[in-house]
């Protein structure tokens, strides 16, 4: 039987927006009407994967009697009460298990705030179905030591708030090396120390975007034209692991990373 995985609001509307891009070489422009109806669809559609989902669930129950009832109870700590036949109790169990799915849901989400080693932790229910869930976690930075930290602060936070019957994914997303090609014309001042100055300010602007937000080309421009002795700053191109990207707005998925890797300078004349 083919499994369906369940997917966000986000994920729906990331895929729509790529499926565009592919089709027509046009990127949606945020606010625009395709946009907006993209939004909404993909509400929708996320309400249609939990209802499937949902509805999933008595088949985990539709064995389960007796003995084999009561072990299930006692191992989510909701024993049978006394004299309860098998449906009331089964009932009971299913709806105590779909209320703990929302709750767990809820309390990690609250509880992944201000982490020390994690930039960003983006935990996904359902992603193999009911009673699991994936932790996809971006730590502050790739060395050994830090991701190992992360691993460990964010699964020891969650072990205090979600049910131990939850089974959870922790996930590093694969590091995208970016580079760009700049072209700047500058009119006074030291030029390295410039360079330097931009590099940092477009290293941390590309390190912080948060996953299902874009990499955007005008905002790296508009860092350049506004330091101070920059006569002109342009972006000519976009390398991810090496690919040019043609686009102007490329999507931080929640599955990869894209990180600052060198800026080659071009410059020019007054």
């Amino acid at each position: 039987m083919e499994v369906i995985k369940i997917k966000s609001a986000k994920d729906i509307q990331s895929d729509l927006s790529n499926n565009f891009n592919q089709l027509t070489n046009e990127a949606i422009a945020p606010g625009s009407v395709i946009d907006l109806y993209n939004t909404a669809t993909s509400k929708v559609y996320e309400d249609l994967y939990l209802e499937i989902e949902n509805n999933k669930t008595p088949h985990i129950w539709s064995n389960l009697e007796g003995e084999k009832l009561d072990d299930t109870g006692i191992w989510v700590n909701l024993p049978r009460k006394d004299g309860e036949n098998d449906n009331n109790y089964k009932y009971r169990l299913q709806n105590w298990m779909l209320s703990a799915e929302s709750s767990n849901t809820t309390a990690i989400q609250n509880a992944l705030t201000n982490l020390q080693y994690a930039s960003n932790v983006d935990y996904r229910p359902y992603t193999k179905g009911t009673g699991t869930g994936a932790c996809y976690i971006i730590p502050k930075n790739y060395d050994i030591n830090t991701i190992n930290n992360a691993l460990n602060e964010v699964h020891d936070i969650i072990k205090q708030v979600a049910s131990p019957s939850l089974y959870i994914e922790y996930i590093i997303p694969t590091v995208r090396a970016v580079k760009l090609q700049i072209y700047m014309v500058t009119n006074n001042g030291d030029i390295e120390v410039i360079k330097t100055n931009l590099s940092n300010a477009i290293a941390n602007y590309i390190n912080s975007i948060p996953p299902n937000e874009y990499l955007e080309v005008g905002e790296i421009n508009k860092i350049g034209i506004n330091t101070n002795n920059v006569s002109y700053f342009n972006v000519i191109s976009v390398l991810i692991d090496n690919l040019n990207i043609g686009d102007i707005r490329v999507l931080q998925t929640i599955d990869s990373k894209m990180l600052f890797d060198k800026i080659i300078w071009i410059e020019g004349d007054m």
